[in-house]
């Protein structure tokens, strides 16, 4: 897993960069430009959040690798490799 100092760096500037963006594309371009801000900060967040559940793919939440269920069979193919040979 990353430091948790650097995760909260890239995040702070990340949602400050999103703020930015979107006050400057409302001032220059108009409202018009607020959907295609909203669509691309979705996107941007999105990628965030995908890297984080990628740091600790073994928890035990429904979204998440089954370590336990991979040590079992991983635990039977052994025994039974064992008894095979």
């Amino acid at each position: 897993p990353l430091p948790l100092v650097y995760v909260t760096h890239l995040r702070t500037f990340l949602l400050l960069y999103l703020i930015l963006w979107s006050m400057e594309s409302a001032a220059n371009h108009g409202w018009v430009s607020i959907p295609i801000v909203f669509a691309a900060s979705w996107g941007l967040l999105g990628i965030e959040a995908a890297a984080v559940e990628c740091e600790r793919p073994f928890q035990w939440q429904s979204n998440h690798l089954p370590l336990g269920k991979v040590g079992v069979v991983v635990s039977r193919n052994v025994a039974q490799t064992l008894i095979n040979a």
